[in-house]
């Protein structure tokens, strides 16, 4: 039967053509049932005349049918009017991907919408046993709005004998042969076990969705060659080419991702759809954040005196305490931190870090002015009145931009509901802002690291100190986290506290890092071992492998598990930024450590480190500018004045680099270390005979202190004595002095990066291969 417009299928007019494939030609028809516009898809007469095959493809496409997912086409009926079989489906209004392809280069984030999907239909029709065979940009498309529509589904299989056969001519593999027609397949999209004729699963589907992955990224496709035969021999034996190649911005974890659905053992790929869709999703998410939390990063940073609230961005003010005494401050500012870290684990939540809400409470900000000065647009405040064991504790959650209230509750209980209390105000949160949840985030906000209540009030209270940021206030804490532990020696958090305490230590107080280390490591281990989803201890434990151990492959292992733990957690993007430093990776050390200033935009130590960042970064003006910052915020900080002196010197300022370091030298008290870098600036700015003084009375002196010998190795480059530079860097190696680490960025030694003996440090450091 001929098809042309007009014709009449039963209650369907055939309307125009649409395509044609081995699979039949395809029509627009109006349902004159219904008054809807669908696809007629025409079956070839030989394919309807084999009743074995047609017999499978109507099982398999009523199957197809059932699996009601947006996803995938709708298939409305099979039928059979007059000598012509035909499927009738829902008709799409849009563009195949392939043509879509055509036309330009895909935006990571839409291949990634596209990607998402697909594979979300994938993972539907794999759990009801159909395997679709044949995915390609040819079956994929996109509707006007957006919507992903996977075609064909089901249809390849059961049309298949269960080895392919070569078609010489061209640049397909017949999937099966009738007497007159053929089903195809292209190549180009075939997994290793379906060129070589093996046995067909699931996960051949998920290789043919990373080759069209690739291609969407790159407008390639991932195996090529001048015959079919040769594509289908790089598929079985050559690898593809890096993405990075064709696609320099795209994530690493991307790349990863396409690497896995890539891989020729198939127990190497993706076991199933869904978890392919999960990382894809969680990509798209992490995506969706760090573009969001970058251009709020870039108007601060840039100076630019405007509002940068962001979607679902929240600071949880200190609870004020309207107990008596002020013994219970502990207890108010505890339950702050306890619900600013629940929600900090909400990957599309951005939750300010405690120390910058504190500020605007204690400056009497109203809640609009400490909204735009955060970033942020909700607010969270409340009360806590504690008597005895008798709790009430209120909580009202302001929506800034409205100034209006979108939530206000007040719960009474005891000490034994506090817990219960947390996650009604993290949920009613939630709630309220219409944040979706995946299942491990829910369980997150469930989540308790002791029932023990005493042992809980012990851990307030050593945060409580430990937000005092001094050496009193460390070694305070510390007691307080050891009590804690007495009463629940399996309470991690308090473990985790005693790791962090004691990697603050070496820097409010006057001991040595090293002495810190074996015991910040061994709480540090004892935490993971009670609980590996803590991102505080994952950060801590970052940081001693790269600082004590120099172990940066596992140290960044650590910190990218912080990371997914818990996205808000400030000080893992300021101490990966270190990391980043260290690899002189500068882009992304910027990008890191401005996440942090996001996260925490009054923490004195991250906003000097963005502008340190800046300064190895050669961007000098922009250090001097983060350094002033910071001293508005603090000016008796003394590592801003040290800043101040590097950027200066940068600049070729000597005058007001050397007025900067004797005002670190005097807040600090660091005699000997004044001197040192008193003598780099003489030395470099031409003063060689005052450098040399300096460094005679020093070595006399025998006065050794951290970094000592790469500090006396930057005066003897200055003075241009390479040798003595060497000898010196060598013996800092040795001492494993922590300031070695940043050499490979350090501006002050750039002179002798083509030097041998340079490249040779570096690489023992293990910022080199």
């Amino acid at each position: 039967m001929k098809m042309k417009n007009g014709t009449k299928l039963g209650h369907y007019e055939i309307l125009s053509p649409i395509g044609a494939g081995g699979m039949g030609e395809v029509f627009l028809a109006e349902d004159t049932k219904l008054d809807r516009k669908v696809a007629l898809k025409i079956l070839p007469g030989e394919f309807a005349g084999d009743s074995d095959r047609m017999g499978r493809f109507v099982r398999e496409a009523k199957s197809a049918s059932a699996l009601n997912h947006p996803n995938i086409i709708t298939i409305h009926e099979i039928n059979k009017y007059e000598n012509a079989h035909f499927i009738a489906m829902e008709f799409i209004d849009g563009e195949m991907l392939r043509d879509r392809l055509l036309k330009n280069e895909l935006p990571i984030e839409e291949a990634l919408e596209i990607a998402v999907q697909t594979v979300s239909a994938l993972a539907v029709a794999h759990e009801a046993g159909i395997t679709h065979r044949d995915i390609k940009p040819e079956n994929i498309m996109i509707r006007r709005d957006g919507l992903v529509k996977l075609l064909d589904f089901g249809i390849a299989k059961l049309c298949c004998q269960d080895e392919p056969e070569l078609d010489p001519e061209g640049e397909t593999v017949v999937l099966f042969n009738t007497k007159a027609g053929s089903i195809l397949g292209t190549a180009a999209y075939m997994s290793p076990e379906q060129a070589r004729g093996k046995d067909i699963d699931f996960r051949t589907d998920i290789w043919s969705f990373g080759c069209v992955l690739f291609e969407m990224l790159t407008r390639r496709q991932p195996f090529q060659g001048e015959t079919m035969t040769d594509v289908l021999a790089n598929i079985i034996y050559q690898e593809p080419v890096s993405i990075f190649t064709h696609r320099r911005d795209a994530p690493n974890e991307l790349a990863g991702i396409i690497t896995k659905t890539l891989s020729k053992d198939r127990a190497e790929r993706y076991q199933t759809a869904k978890e392919l869709v999960d990382d894809l999703k969680k990509l798209q998410t992490q995506m969706l954040v760090n573009a969001v939390l970058v251009q709020t990063q870039d108007i601060r940073i840039s100076g630019e005196n405007q509002p940068t609230s962001v979607l679902n961005s929240i600071a949880v003010l200190p609870f004020y305490n309207m107990g008596s005494g002020e013994h219970n401050d502990y207890f108010s500012e505890g339950l702050t931190e306890e619900i600013i870290m629940n929600l900090s684990k909400l990957k599309m939540l951005r939750v300010v870090a405690r120390g910058s809400a504190m500020r605007y409470v204690i400056e009497g900000k109203s809640h609009k002015q400490a909204a735009d000065e955060l970033g942020v647009q909700y607010l969270l405040e409340g009360s806590v009145r504690r008597q005895g064991k008798d709790l009430r504790i209120t909580a009202q959650l302001i929506d800034t931009v409205n100034d209006s209230y979108l939530w206000s509750e007040t719960y009474r209980g005891t000490l034994e509901d506090i817990f219960e209390i947390q996650e009604k105000v993290a949920t009613e949160i939630v709630s309220a802002l219409e944040i979706r949840l995946s299942p491990d985030e829910k369980q997150n906000l469930k989540k308790r690291y002791t029932e023990n209540t005493e042992a809980y009030q012990l851990y307030l209270q050593g945060r409580f100190f430990w937000n005092k940021r001094s050496e009193e206030g460390m070694k305070t804490a510390i007691k307080y986290f050891e009590m804690a532990i007495k009463k629940d020696e399996q309470y991690a958090l308090a473990w985790a506290g005693i790791a962090d305490s004691y990697s603050l230590l070496g820097e409010f107080g006057n001991i040595p890092r090293k002495e810190l280390y074996p015991k910040a490591e061994a709480a540090v281990n004892r935490a993971l071992e009670i609980d590996d989803q803590l991102a505080e201890a994952h950060t801590s434990l970052a940081s001693l492998l790269m600082l004590k151990k120099w172990d940066w492959a596992t140290a960044e292992k650590e910190f990218k598990i912080a990371l997914e733990l818990n996205p808000n957690y400030a000080t893992t993007h300021h101490w990966f930024s270190n990391w980043f430093l260290g690899m002189g990776r500068l882009k992304e050390a910027l990008r890191m450590i401005r996440r942090a200033a996001e996260l925490d935009p009054v923490s004195q130590a991250i906003q000097k480190d963005v502008g340190l960042v800046l300064y190895y970064d050669r961007q000098y003006d922009g250090a001097i500018e983060m350094a002033n910052k910071t001293l508005e915020l603090d000016p008796n900080y003394s590592a801003a004045y040290r800043l101040l002196s590097l950027a200066y010197d940068g600049k070729q300022m000597f005058d007001k680099a050397i007025a900067a370091n004797q005002s670190w030298g005097k807040l600090t008290g660091n005699q000997i270390e004044t001197e040192l870098a008193l003598a780099y600036l003489h030395a470099v700015s031409g003063n060689r005979d005052e450098a040399r003084q300096i460094v005679d009375a020093i070595e006399q002196e025998k006065a050794k202190f951290a970094n000592y010998y790469r500090g006396l190795a930057l005066v003897y480059a200055a003075l241009g004595d390479d040798d003595m530079t060497f000898k010196l860097l060598e013996k800092s190696y040795k001492m494993r002095e922590e300031s070695l680490l940043n050499l490979k960025v350090d501006p002050k030694l750039e002179r002798l990066h083509p030097d041998s003996r340079f490249i040779a440090l570096l690489r023992k450091i293990g910022v080199e291969k």
